[in-house]
């Protein structure tokens, strides 16, 4: 086989990237204009971002694939979850995100928890756990980019890391969320157009939706299962969570933990800020939940599909191949189902995908060590310092998660479901009671944060496997009541802030 036109295609996406980078780059000129873009980004932009962001190669490769593991009720409550938390973001979150963050002079999640609860150990314990749990989210982009190349171009799972990550890092560290966020628009655009080619030519592959389910239903999966299977509620799954009559839970959990992270995770969150005025969030309402609409209703259904396909073009042995790694199965569908140009666009949708997730999630961890730990300890650092140490910072963070993903533990979905689980369950309460309610209190919030990591880490280690319930579950049941109870008990805000929220 041969990839000229992959690698064609993918070279003027990437200098295409990097030229951009150069260019926001000759534009930054102060920390607001390299933290939030100086707050002039539109509706589109905004949105695109935002969209471009939450969804990774995860989503195609976890995401999709994960439905050949699980069958239609994966692909049905993703979606679902995906476009309600859509909503409740844009249409909960982002308009008081936007006018706090510009009164209260906030350029990064972190340093919001101090302005709004007058605590520095609330803004150093966020910092601490994006520091630590994003780097291990980013295993799982730099797996999926790893498996993206050794499928589709055939060179080393190494190699196909470095070509995605090196220019992140460049155009990241040069231009800041300037370069990101209009490289965001780029990669989401092309994300959402790939996503739509992959699901129409599945669809035509299988003879269109009825025909595909009425074919699926009629087989048998593994030689003995039912094809039933796949479209039943609790049918198909892995055998240890079947057997716990568990399988429910598991996907309402798990695809839960994965969706509601739109509410209060800093790299989607930190979008908000970046908007020019009110009327950027209120057209972003109806453009961002469609546009995530459509990607997740078109991706996640094709995995389940994939059963049509792959047991007639591999041995049956092979097939426990991408059922213990469905993060292999949407690069099999492209290579083995699709002439090279189609290969081509969705190469370059799925490393688009991965690109606008990794420069969102690098530079919220060098902002996070730049401002809201070293600025911190050392206050009087000028402004071009505290720059220059987070464009270093991202080289560094980029270069850690490359150490581990190596090797890294488990699928995609696994290291998703439980990052986002961890800054879910930490970040929920503090965030959206913080913008509604001025009872909130900076000891409810650190607190909170640290129980709810605590328990999630714990939870997964010791009881997840016996129950099948992702860890956000028991983190959000544990830390939002915590968070109500401690600002109930505990020191309340200046009077200064608590009027703060009053206006609008």
């Amino acid at each position: 086989m041969t990839y000229e036109i992959s690698w064609a295609v993918l070279v003027i996406y990437i200098l295409a990237m990097l030229y951009i980078g150069y260019w926001s780059w000759k534009k930054t000129k102060t920390l607001e204009d390299y933290y939030i873009a100086g707050r002039q980004l539109g509706p589109w932009i905004i949105a695109f971002s935002f969209f471009g962001t939450y969804f990774s190669t995860a989503a195609f490769l976890g995401g999709g694939g994960s439905g050949f593991l699980f069958g239609f009720q994966w692909s049905a409550y993703l979606a679902f979850f995906h476009i309600l938390f859509a909503i409740l973001a844009w249409w909960l979150i982002a308009p008081r995100m936007r006018i706090f963050s510009e009164k209260l002079k906030s350029l990064t999640i972190p340093d919001f928890f101090e302005f709004r609860y007058n605590s520095k150990l609330a803004r150093l314990v966020a910092s601490v756990i994006i520091i630590i749990f994003f780097e291990f989210y980013m295993i799982s982009i730099y797996k999926g980019a790893g498996n993206l190349f050794q499928e589709m171009l055939g060179v080393s799972y190494l190699a196909g890391i470095l070509i995605t990550v090196i220019p992140v890092i460049i155009y990241t560290a040069m231009g800041g969320f300037r370069s990101v966020a209009i490289t965001d628009l780029i990669q989401g655009c092309i994300m959402l157009f790939g996503a739509i080619l992959l699901f129409l030519l599945v669809m035509s592959y299988v003879g269109g939706w009825s025909e595909g389910i009425a074919r699926l239903e009629e087989m048998k999966l593994l030689g003995k299962v039912p094809g039933t299977a796949l479209t039943t509620l609790g049918g198909f799954g892995p055998p240890p969570i079947l057997k716990a009559g568990m399988m429910v839970p598991f996907i309402l959990s798990l695809t839960f933990a994965i969706s509601i992270a739109q509410l209060s995770s800093p790299q989607l969150i930190i979008r908000f800020y970046a908007a020019k005025d009110e009327r950027v969030i209120t057209r972003g309402m109806i453009i961002g939940p469609v546009i995530i609409g459509i990607f997740a209703l078109t991706v996640f259904s094709v995995g389940p599909f994939a059963w049509l396909v792959i047991p007639e073009l591999v041995p049956e042995d092979q097939l426990m191949t991408y059922l213990k790694d469905p993060d292999l199965v949407v690069p099999f569908l492209v290579v083995n189902l699709f002439p090279p140009v189609v290969d081509a666009i969705i190469l370059t949708a799925i490393v688009a995908a991965a690109m606008s997730t990794i420069n969102s999630l690098l530079l919220v961890l060098a902002t996070s060590l730049g401002r809201d730990i070293l600025q911190v300890v050392k206050p009087d650092l000028r402004e071009s310092t505290v720059v220059s140490i987070t464009r270093v910072m991202t080289f560094v963070f980029a270069f850690i998660p490359l150490l581990l993903a190596i090797n890294p533990p488990g699928i995609i979905v696994t290291i998703v479901g439980v990052s986002f689980s961890v800054i879910t369950a930490a970040f929920l309460a503090p965030l959206v009671l913080g913008l509604y309610w001025k009872g909130g209190t900076g000891t409810a919030a650190w607190v909170s944060m640290v129980v709810a990591t605590i328990v999630c880490v714990l939870w997964y280690i010791y009881y997840y496997r016996v129950y099948w319930i992702y860890p956000v579950v028991p983190g959000l049941l544990v830390s939002v009541p915590l968070f109500i109870i401690l600002s109930l008990v505990t020191k309340k805000p200046p009077q200064e802030v608590i009027e703060l929220l009053d206006k609008k």
